[in-house]
């Protein structure tokens, strides 16, 4: 339960720093707030439903409270050893190189290009939801891109 409250933490410091960010990124000319509002408002979209889905998953564990199981050493092997790189760290190295790629494909493709297609991979093999859901997303997300920053603040990304 220890490291759901620490997530929620961490998670609400970052939704309150995006937020801080969205409403400076607002304060500069037409020009210079492209940067900061670009990178600060899906920042902080994503912040909130990190936060949603961190207390949501929080208050399940304490409904449950699933009992310990007497399994051995937590994530040992057949013969009592570590693992080198735990679950978790796995799966924090697998979303650096999902980074890495959105970097490279905002790189080579341009921003509008790489987000939809980055999202419908995410989606779609790390978060393993369909293929219908990973599209929708994909294309509502990059629909609300264009219509903020082509549409409504004029900008070239």
């Amino acid at each position: 339960m220890m490291k759901f409250k620490e997530e929620i933490v961490f998670t609400s410091v970052l939704v309150v720093i995006f937020a801080v960010f969205v409403s400076l990124g607002w304060g500069y000319a037409k020009r210079p707030r492209i940067v900061p509002l670009t990178l600060s408002i899906p920042g902080l979209v994503f912040s909130v439903l990190q936060l949603t889905n961190s207390i949501l998953k929080a208050r399940r564990i304490s409904k449950k409270q699933a009992a310990e199981t007497s399994k051995g050493p937590e994530g040992a092997d057949e013969r009592g050893r570590k693992p080198m790189l735990t679950p978790d760290g796995r799966k924090i190295l697998t979303i650096w190189a999902w980074i890495l790629v959105l970097a490279l494909g905002i790189s080579f493709l341009g921003f509008l290009v790489a987000i939809p297609l980055f999202l419908l991979g995410f989606l779609k093999f790390f978060a393993e939801r369909s293929w219908k859901l990973s599209a929708a997303i994909a294309g509502s997300f990059t629909l609300a891109v264009y219509l903020l920053f082509y549409v409504a603040l004029k900008t070239q990304l």
